[in-house]
């Protein structure tokens, strides 16, 4: 068996609770599983690279999964001890697909998607013998003769996308071939589905407008499941001892929850702590490398906008034109949207700095290297320059951002600043145009 009930997600999640570092986030179980057979069935969750979305779908994989007893791996976890633990475990079909899994030699679209189809249909008529024989015109056909309902687990889906070989007319098809699989079926119980970057980026249409979706920037649902919280991180430093939280928070705590608290990047955290020290940790590939990459050929464009920014003047940020798994950052407005977004630009003691200092070494080299060739700071720390809140919207208002940043209190983690710069930026992607909202406020008495 390939993708159909198979024990490689058991294995794995097993292997991930025998790891010396394991932070609970089977939660995760209790927020899906009221989702089955409603309308809000279909999720998918969009986050960076390293930020447990294929352990996740690991653990929700082993606890669906017919065929199976994996009480062992559960019970002595969170979702051991709500109501619905024993009525769902192990009680589904579960087709689980690592879409970042190529098949050797691969150099074409056709040899993936055919590859994915191979296995999906040998899984289906060894497991319902009454197939074997018939032709199918698609596999939406092939999965409804089956009689029976699956749970979707779609791990990375988007990965195609950045491959080289991969057509526009590619993705297009591929965006239908999931769209034909799982929409309005009577056969999905559930879709999971995980990726890097948004649906939108991909999708224009209607192709997967069934799935809810939850990123980065909209998540408040799943936050604490992707991550690891303060708390978490502050409890695992006085279980190991080996780093200080105050070091792991100087290097890794570049995100924060929609309520303020820090999180962290979990496999940075992990590592620090098995090899008790902090470095560089981020796996040396996609959108972080290629917006680092525009940035080495933009660097004086760049810069003029980052000192636009301190100094409270509005910078233009299009964050519709870029795209860094696709390698299309071509101008400085796509570029320093792709930095906001992607996290790499914060406001912090009093100068304009990168959040994860595992990533400070690869974009200031680039962006502060002063004559003699030596790293400062972007920009120089001086007293009395404020500080700035920045609140990003897609087709909602810049007043709305700014009314956001003050009913939640953003400003809170500033206040030490005596001065703040309030930036609501959105994004009317109808239209094709943004707004900006700049308000300075004093906390000064």
């Amino acid at each position: 068996m390939h993708y159909l009930n198979t024990d490689a997600q058991i294995i794995m999640f097993r292997d991930m609770l025998n790891s010396e570092i394991y932070v609970d986030k089977s939660s995760l179980i209790q927020k899906i599983t009221p989702l089955i057979r409603t309308n809000a069935k279909y999720v998918c969750i969009t986050r960076p690279r390293r930020f447990g979305k294929t352990v996740n779908a690991n653990m929700l994989g082993a606890y669906y999964t017919k065929g199976y007893d994996t009480h062992e791996l559960f019970d002595d976890l969170n979702i051991a001890h709500t109501d619905h633990y024993e009525s769902h475990i192990n009680r589904y079909n579960v087709i689980h697909i690592d879409f970042s899994v190529f098949p050797d030699f691969c150099d074409g679209y056709d040899v993936y998607l055919k590859n994915i189809l191979r296995k999906l249909q040998e899984d289906l008529r060894e497991t319902y013998p009454a197939l074997k024989g018939r032709e199918y015109g698609g596999i939406s056909e092939m999965l409804s003769d089956t009689k029976d309902s699956f749970i979707f687990i779609l791990d990375e889906w988007d990965s195609v996308f950045s491959e080289k070989y991969v057509t526009e007319a590619d993705k297009i098809h591929f965006l239908r071939f999931l769209k034909t699989m799982l929409k309005d079926r009577p056969y999905v119980d559930l879709a999971y589905m995980t990726g890097v970057l948004p649906i939108a980026k991909y999708s224009s249409g209607s192709e997967l407008n069934m799935f809810w979706e939850y990123n980065f920037m909209n998540d408040q649902v799943y936050e604490e499941q992707f991550g690891l919280t303060e708390d978490e991180v502050k409890q695992l430093c006085t279980k190991y001892d080996t780093v200080s939280y105050e070091d792991l928070e100087w290097w890794y705590d570049g995100y924060l929850m929609s309520d303020g608290r820090h999180l962290f990047n979990p496999r940075s955290v992990n590592r620090a702590l098995t090899d008790g020290v902090c470095k560089n940790y981020w796996t040396e590939t996609g959108p972080m490398n290629e917006v680092a990459d525009c940035i080495e050929n933009n660097v004086e464009e760049v810069r003029e906008d980052i000192v636009k920014m301190v100094s409270g003047v509005p910078v233009e940020a299009d964050l519709s034109g870029y795209s860094a798994a696709e390698q299309e950052l071509y101008t400085r407005d796509e570029i320093l949207s792709a930095m906001v977004v992607y996290g790499f630009v914060s406001y912090h003691d009093n100068c304009l700095k990168i959040p994860n200092h595992e990533l400070m070494e690869k974009f200031q080299r680039v962006l502060s290297r002063d004559s003699m060739g030596e790293v400062k700071d972007i920009i120089p720390r001086k007293r009395g320059i404020p500080a700035i809140v920045l609140e990003l919207k897609v087709d909602d208002s810049a007043e709305n951002a700014i009314r956001q940043i003050k009913d939640k209190k953003y400003v809170q983690r500033v206040e030490s600043f005596g001065n703040v710069i309030l930036t609501g930026i959105s994004y009317d992607r109808k239209h094709k145009k943004h707004e900006c909202i700049i308000e300075k406020i004093s906390l000064i008495d």
